[in-house]
């Protein structure tokens, strides 16, 4: 009973303020990390072409629009993480500048030296070979994950192996391209500037720098144009985390609010002290007076049988008579006058007293202390509603 008063008080002190806290929700929150994706997603598919230049130390002799040939490479690749991925594919180059008379790549067709610098020939030779890269989408890096960004700066670079073809002349003296039985060893480092065109599809412009041939030391620079095809899932799951709501109160309200709970606090403090009190007091023992009307049976309409409940009662009646020898009990029997002909009405009130005495006597009481009685008014005359109140045997101490 105490803690019961005591929980709801307190309910009702702090239902008496605003409420506090708003429910708390759960959000993806990529501050916190992100969740690997399964080994099957994150895949690409690399398409490109453009063009380079070679600025080695000889090529820088010819003009520069003697120095712009193709390129163009294809690569299949893997993002691990929204910030680090590699791919590898096949690197294809058309190179052209300017070597010595014995250069190995020496254009064989041509014969006549490069205007304003004799000894020096136009060279020209083709490469395709095997490349793996590792790249870092730097915007991800410093910037944060986000999976609907427009503009990724991907820096990207790797090594491979060149197989070249130069070009020479055959015995009709036609130029064509043969087997140069020479594998040039590169290094390449670049920055890919990628688009989204939609979730699956990024457009690019790749700068990229390369140096080969490392006892040479030949170099070029190349721009590419083309596409990033991504396959399967292409975003990252961030952890879900919990979000409490902000406080929307101002510092006066906020201090009010405080005010109101402190007094809260001091009201359930006080009532805690007075239930205390209430407690520890001696419960006040009143003196029950004797009351003459011992017990009422009642009996439902045109009835004078006891029932099983009505005998428990009048048990308890017989023993405090047994108690109580020496005093003597009237037992009055009644029925409404509402209801059926002055005749059968008598008849019940004295089938009622009877069966009461009767059964009085059945569990020990002696029959001199019983005096048995009739009466034709109403018990109750509270008017027809209250006729089951009329329908009774009182059994009460003699005057």
């Amino acid at each position: 009973m105490k803690k019961s008063v005591l929980l709801a008080l307190a309910a009702l002190a702090v239902s008496a303020t605003p409420a506090l806290a708003q429910e708390v929700v759960y959000e993806p929150d990529c501050s916190q990390g992100i969740l690997r994706n399964s080994a099957k997603d994150n895949w690409f598919i690399t398409v490109e072409g453009g063009a380079n230049i070679m600025f080695s130390k000889h090529d820088i002799v010819a003009p520069i629009k003697d120095r712009i040939a193709p390129n163009a490479a294809i690569y299949f690749g893997k993002w691990v993480d929204p910030n680090f991925g590699f791919r590898f594919g096949i690197n294809w180059m058309n190179t052209k500048g300017a070597t010595t008379a014995d250069g190995q790549y020496r254009k064989m067709t041509a014969t006549t030296p490069i205007k304003d610098h004799p000894g020096y020939y136009t060279e020209s030779f083709q490469a395709l070979g095997p490349e793996f890269d590792v790249m870092i989408n730097l915007t991800n890096w410093w910037c944060g994950y986000r999976p609907g960004r427009v503009y990724n700066a991907v820096l990207h670079g790797g090594a491979g192996a060149y197989w070249t073809a130069a070009r020479t002349l055959n015995a009709k003296g036609e130029g064509r391209w043969e087997n140069a039985h020479n594998t040039l060893m590169f290094a390449t480092l670049g920055l890919q500037n990628n688009f989204r065109l939609s979730q699956h599809v990024d457009f690019f412009i790749d700068l990229q720098y390369t140096i080969m041939d490392f006892t040479a030391l030949r170099h070029d620079a190349a721009v590419y144009a083309g596409f990033n095809f991504n396959l399967g899932k292409t975003t990252w799951d961030c952890p879900v985390t919990a979000v409490c709501p902000t406080w929307k109160y101002t510092d006066a309200e906020g201090d009010a609010l405080v005010a109101k709970l402190n007094a809260a606090d001091r009201k359930i403090a006080d009532l805690q002290q007075q239930l205390d009190a209430c407690l520890k007091r001696p419960a006040a023992v009143e003196k029950v007076q004797d009351c003459e009307g011992l017990a009422t049976v009642y009996y439902p309409i045109n009835q004078y049988g006891l029932s099983a409940r009505e005998k428990t009662i009048l048990k308890s009646v017989a023993s405090v008579m047994q108690e109580n020898p020496n005093k003597k009990y009237v037992l009055t029997g009644y029925a409404d006058n509402y209801t059926g002909t002055d005749e059968i009405n008598d008849r019940l009130r004295q089938q009622r007293v009877d069966g009461v005495r009767n059964y009085l006597v059945s569990c020990g009481v002696d029959a001199a202390q019983l005096d048995v009685r009739t009466d034709n008014a109403n018990l109750t005359d509270y008017g027809v509603k209250a006729a089951p109140l009329d329908r009774a045997v009182t059994i009460r101490l003699a005057d």
